[in-house]
């Protein structure tokens, strides 16, 4: 089976001392998540991490927080070029990451809306259990630092 690699972030920010997780909406999979793509040749992880999340959610100032790291992975249908409508087997490295005073400008085309929300609602709108996994851990995370 073929298979394709991804990076992203868990991106949060601190707001009258809550924590507020980022979650965007995809127009194309009408689903809650976080920023993510597929890694470009010759990129790193974080590398990848971080032009996605520029370019899904206009962020660039971001703290990565260190020691965490989630990796996770599933079979899907490809939605690329090279193995369009093939069931691949996906990775996807997700990073945690705080933005400070940053206005959020999605691009539209794959984001189409966004939301800054505390655990409970966040858990609410991302469907996936698996990025529900990694929200909570997330959380937990960060109430141990």
């Amino acid at each position: 089976m073929n298979k394709e690699f991804s990076a992203g972030g868990v991106i949060f920010k601190r707001k009258s001392g809550e924590i507020l997780f980022l979650v965007v909406y995809s127009a194309r999979n009408k689903i809650w998540g976080f920023p993510k793509g597929h890694l470009d040749f010759g990129e790193t992880e974080k590398e990848a991490a971080l032009r996605e999340i520029r370019e899904e959610a206009g962020l660039d100032n971001l703290q990565f927080i260190e020691g965490f790291v989630e990796k996770v992975s599933y079979e899907t249908i490809s939605k690329t070029p090279l193995f369009k409508g093939e069931r691949i087997e996906k990775y996807v490295t997700y990073f945690l990451c705080e933005t400070k005073d940053q206005d959020v400008v999605v691009d539209g085309r794959e984001i189409s809306d966004y939301k800054f929300l505390p655990i409970n609602e966040a858990e609410k709108l991302v469907r996936f259990h698996n990025l529900h996994n990694i929200l909570r851990r997330s959380y937990d995370f960060l109430q141990d630092k």
